[in-house]
């Protein structure tokens, strides 16, 4: 049996990413399933549920951790505060 998740603001850097990595892949899943069954109500809103807690994830990874995407990148800190940052490959070396 699979455990409860815990709250996204407790979970530790690794297991967080992997959440936002879990979300990523199923709306990758489901849009390429949704190509081909456009109509399929409840496999859309499935996506939109994943979509949801993707947003979410990567909502809170951004704050704890820095930014995934460069999307992600707010106005207050500026485009520098994004290219002065490490690399994902950086910050595990850390």
């Amino acid at each position: 049996m699979k455990k409860p998740r815990q709250s996204l603001d407790a979970m530790p850097k690794a297991e967080l990413l992997r959440c936002v990595q879990e979300h990523c892949f199923y709306m990758h899943d489901l849009a390429l399933y949704l190509d081909s069954h456009p109509t399929d109500g409840q496999a859309l809103a499935l996506f939109r549920e994943h979509a949801a807690q993707y947003q979410k994830a990567a909502d809170v990874y951004a704050e704890r951790f820095g930014a995934l995407h460069w999307n992600q990148v707010n106005d207050a800190d500026g485009w520098a505060a994004w290219t002065n940052t490490p690399w994902p490959w950086e910050k595990e070396a850390n």
